[in-house]
């Protein structure tokens, strides 16, 4: 029985009247033995119940509303009852009275998640919200299913309206799909959906690509044609822009200084197979021991003469510190 399981997860659920029902990707959560972090709740009067629990943080209006408690890290969400079949899939159309642990699987989605399958359950409820696209994709992605063909199919006659949303709302869904470690698996289906088109502004090809567990930088850094152009549409961070820039600017010149200069955490998220520096190097001589052999005082010009003596470093020029004072002899005009 799934309820026991579900409530030492959600220990709050117990606390919650006759007919409340969780449902959702907390159920389908667990029927994949996943360790689920939120929980739809569906009930008469959501915001008494989600008041019964704790401070309640109101997100969305009208019949959208929904009321959010968290609580040791768990985050309820409370709304009213609605029709299983305007939800977006299969595997997310399975209730769990919390009452009696019955399930309610009208869409067969028990039968989907043991075929490792996402399908619609009607086109219409793309239309009525077409990031359930895009969701499609992450949800295939994260759990390693395939999409049926119905569904595909219904995607591609809609990809277009995905530029339709909120640009926060496809950010987050893309971010997810390219944070998944399945990278070739996330351009497969974005192209047999049309989505990568919609999106990107041309179809993306998996098999020009090696690489699979990546960085999300690094994803995107390997995709996009202009990734400020995209950052502004889709409204990215300004740190993972950057990011994004300098990876391209490695990919085309992985040289040993540029890749000390990214430092180890973003060089290493290069999926390219080349040398890399040693990240603990510091120079050989400090600033005062530099303006004595050169007589140079602080400032620009004795800065980078301390620069081009780390550079000599990282390319191996200069090992000890007799080479560093050569070094820097070797710089004074004769």
């Amino acid at each position: 029985m799934l309820r026991e399981p579900l409530v030492s997860q959600f220990p709050k659920l117990v606390h919650l009247p006759n007919g409340t029902i969780a449902v959702g990707g907390a159920v389908r959560d667990l029927l994949l033995n996943i360790e689920a972090l939120d929980v739809d709740v569906e009930c008469d009067d959501p915001l008494a119940c989600a008041s019964a629990l704790g401070k309640v943080i109101t997100l969305g209006r009208g019949d959208l509303t929904v009321y959010r408690v968290v609580v040791d890290d768990r985050v309820y969400d409370f709304s009213r009852k609605t029709d299983l079949g305007r939800r977006d899939f299969t595997i997310n159309a399975i209730a769990m009275d919390l009452a009696t642990g019955d399930l309610s699987d009208p869409y067969d989605g028990q039968e989907d998640i043991r075929r490792r399958v996402i399908r619609m359950i009607s086109p219409r409820n793309f239309d009525h919200d077409p990031l359930r696209m895009l969701r499609g994709v992450r949800l295939a992605v994260r759990f390693d299913f395939t999409i049926d063909d119905a569904t595909v199919a219904a995607i591609r006659r809609r990809s277009g309206r995905i530029t339709t949303v909120a640009a926060e709302r496809v950010t987050y869904e893309l971010h997810a799909i390219f944070s998944a470690g399945k990278f070739r698996k996330a351009l497969q289906l974005l192209n047999a959906t049309a989505l990568d088109e919609a999106l990107f502004g041309f179809p993306v090809d998996a098999r020009r690509f090696e690489a699979d567990d990546i960085s999300l930088a690094a994803a995107y850094a390997l995709l996009l044609r202009d990734p400020k152009e995209f950052a502004k549409r889709w409204r990215w961070s300004d740190a993972l822009l950057r990011d994004v820039v300098t990876l391209q600017q490695l990919m085309r010149d992985p040289n040993l200084i540029a890749l000390y200069d990214a430092g180890e955490k973003l060089a290493r998220q290069l999926p390219l197979r080349v040398p890399m520096p040693d990240f603990n190097i510091k120079p050989l001589l400090n600033g005062n021991e530099i303006a004595s052999l050169t007589g140079k005082q602080p400032g620009p010009e004795l800065g980078a003469i301390k620069r081009a003596l780390l550079e000599a470093q990282i390319r191996g020029e200069v090992r000890t510190r007799n080479d560093a004072e050569r070094f820097i002899q070797s710089l004074r005009p004769a």
